[in-house]
């Protein structure tokens, strides 16, 4: 009997081990959690469609359309007729004639798609246009009508024309574009967005400098590189010419690009040099980041687990010592 408190004392010690090694590498012991039940994800929902496109330019045989972005879309289509939809009687009225899907919030009409007619002279028709989704998925609702009269054969083009527009884009290399506009630039400051058409990210922009041989030219330096054989969309956000024009919103400031396969790395796309940059004007580098918390846990959970061993097999040299001394 005098050697049962040996074994009960190197039970308790090889408890208290274990529960002292595993408070000192976690601080605290807690009881396993139960894996979470995945809950569905609910539907989406309708894209929030507000206000009419707006008439940039008509002609006696096309209209020139731009509207405002729509938050989530991926695309749009503009829908048209000659009779209108939105004070039809009929609830269930659609359009006779769509477009194609277009990533940017402009578009050019020249043609009807249901005959592939061209519009007429002093003809009236009428506009809207649908939002889609990531997943394809139209909006539930047409934007709100604009009816537009196309003006008659050989008058001269009307509307809302920007005096400031862009002329060309140059891809120089991952990191750098050369940007045209049609005249002199002021010496204000330049504001480009621009995104990419797979999945409508944005690409961050270091800065937009004046080219000084050429005052209608400016040079987009990214933080974000460029990738081969891609599709973007540039959009000015600000601009103005040397008379004092700003330039408009709508197709006179986007510009569609493609990379080529062949393109060429810059300088900047070393990590130091776009870490400063991004230091410097507080934007975000894209890429894969490290879990710091994650590191640490995994550390400290292979710790504790050794601490855990080395208490057990404390405990079972205890008893077995204890054991051969009963014997």
């Amino acid at each position: 009997m005098r050697y049962t408190k040996y074994l009960a004392l190197a039970a308790t010690l090889s408890l208290l081990s274990v529960s002292t090694l595993t408070s000192a590498a976690t601080g605290s012991v807690l009881p396993p959690t139960a894996t979470p039940i995945p809950t569905a994800t609910s539907a989406p929902t309708s894209l929030a469609i507000t206000g009419a496109p707006r008439l940039v330019k008509k002609t006696s045989n096309s209209v020139t359309l731009e509207w405002d972005a729509v938050p989530t879309a991926t695309a749009y289509i503009v829908k048209y007729s000659k009779t209108s939809v939105a004070n039809s009687q009929d609830p269930k009225a659609q359009y006779d004639n769509e477009t194609d899907q277009l990533t940017t919030t402009g578009a050019v009409i020249t043609k009807l798609s249901s005959n592939n007619e061209a519009l007429a002279p002093a003809t009236t028709y009428y506009f809207s246009f649908v939002a889609i989704d990531k997943d394809m998925k139209e909006s539930d609702t047409f934007s709100d009508e604009l009816m537009v009269v196309t003006d008659a054969s050989g008058m001269v083009a009307t509307g809302s024309t920007a005096a400031l527009a862009i002329q060309d884009l140059a891809v120089i290399d991952t990191n750098t574009l050369s940007l045209t506009f049609n005249t002199a630039l002021s010496s204000d400051p330049v504001n480009v967005k621009i995104t990419k058409t797979s999945d409508n990210s944005d690409i961050l922009v270091g800065a937009v400098t004046q080219d000084p041989t050429n005052p209608s030219t400016v040079r987009v330096t990214t933080l974000t590189a460029l990738s081969p054989v891609s599709s973007y969309t540039l959009t000015v956000l600000a601009a103005k010419d040397a008379t004092g024009n700003t330039i408009q919103e709508g197709v006179s400031g986007l510009k569609e690009f493609t990379t080529t396969e062949t393109l060429q790395a810059s300088a900047s796309n070393e990590i130091p040099a776009l870490n400063a940059a991004a230091s410097e004007s507080g934007a975000t580098l894209s890429g894969t980041t490290v879990d710091v918390t994650s590191a640490t846990k995994v550390e400290t959970g292979t710790q504790t687990n050794l601490m855990i061993l080395a208490a057990l097999l404390l405990s079972l040299g205890i008893v077995y010592i204890a054991r051969r001394k009963l014997v």
